[in-house]
């Protein structure tokens, strides 16, 4: 109890630690908003289907290989190997790919590679005596890569930590960022009760290459670099619980508060019900968020001989943005 106790104080020290010196709040003063402050902001869009169903409260949950998203110290918790793809249909035109791999050592050691593509189409240049477009065009994209690994300390508590590369390109404007993701999950050993705790994009400010034509009082120009922008840096707390856990039925709640340092708090409910081990269907809303009314979808899972084959769908309606779609392909090795 006493090592348990030192590794549960050692870890929570570490998170407060970074929050302090990321400008993360713990315990934050709800409705305080600080929106477009940082850079990256791609990384903020929740990877999978099954956690987008649920809103985003998944924290507590990650037992698949979303986990390397959410919260790294979910690798502990699955029970085998797992490959990962996802597709996001983002509001205007804009595509995001993800891919996960992840890969259980043994019951104490996890180990995860994951990546993400954010792209778009051709966009016209425009400027303002041309607001039309000069007839060039530009293109668009971030990418990020991470390798993860897990521990499973006790029978009770896990912890993970991801190491990322993160690159953006806008026209000739570039940046290329490393990152840190750590987390930790505890069963508190009341029947299925887990809190889990994560801190995600933590790390240097971004620093963009390349340079402008920044005009002057006295007239013309001079050539200047772009200011450099924090991360968006998230804090996550969440919970979850089997309230029903029969052959038959599989009744999962999960909650968590998010804490981005760039914009307003949430607070995210999800549900998830499976039917016999093969359909799942899924619920969640964003408390605090009025541009994403509710979220839904569901899952099925395929036995492939010893493999396991699993397509997940979700759907997030917006009050003014083009509704989002995710599909989820799995294959539990």
């Amino acid at each position: 109890m006493r090592q348990k106790m030192k590794v549960l104080v050692t870890l929570g020290l570490v998170l407060l630690l970074l929050g302090s010196v990321s400008g993360i709040e713990i315990f934050p003063s709800l409705g305080y908003q600080r929106a477009g402050t940082s850079a990256l902001t791609f990384l903020k869009i929740g990877i999978g289907s099954r956690s987008a169903a649920m809103g985003g409260a998944f924290i507590g949950v990650a037992d698949d290989a979303s986990c390397l998203y959410w919260n790294p110290a979910g690798l502990a918790q699955m029970s085998g190997s797992e490959f990962y793809t996802s597709r996001i249909e983002w509001p205007a035109d804009i595509q995001y790919d993800f891919f996960g791999i992840a890969l259980k050592y043994s019951q104490n050691f996890a180990f995860g590679l994951s990546g993400g593509f954010l792209h778009t189409g051709a966009m016209d240049v425009t400027t303002e005596y041309m607001p039309h477009g000069t007839g060039e065009k530009f293109y668009y994209s971030d990418f990020f890569i991470g390798l993860s690994a897990a521990q499973r300390v006790t029978e009770h508590f896990s912890w993970g930590l991801t190491l990322k590369y993160v690159e953006e390109n806008i026209a000739e404007v570039s940046s290329h960022t490393p990152m840190i993701d750590i987390g930790t999950f505890y069963w508190t050993g009341y029947k299925s009760l887990r809190f889990a705790v994560s801190l995600t994009n933590f790390g240097p400010e971004v620093a963009f290459k390349g340079s402008y034509d920044k005009p002057v009082i006295e007239g013309g120009t001079i050539e200047a670099d772009y200011a450099d922008f924090p991360l968006p840096t998230i804090f996550r707390l969440g919970a979850a619980m089997k309230i029903m856990d029969t052959d038959w039925n599989r009744l999962t709640l999960a909650a968590q508060l998010n804490h981005p340092v760039d914009n307003v708090e949430t607070f995210s409910l999800g549900v998830e019900d499976a039917f016999t081990k093969y359909l799942f269907l899924r619920a969640g809303k964003i408390i605090n968020n009025p541009e994403e009314l509710f979220n839904f979808g569901f899952g099925l899972q395929l036995p492939l001989g010893q493999k396991r084959f699993i397509l997940d769908y979700s759907f997030t309606k917006m009050l003014y943005l083009t509704d989002i779609q995710r599909i989820t392909i799995r294959l539990a090795l």
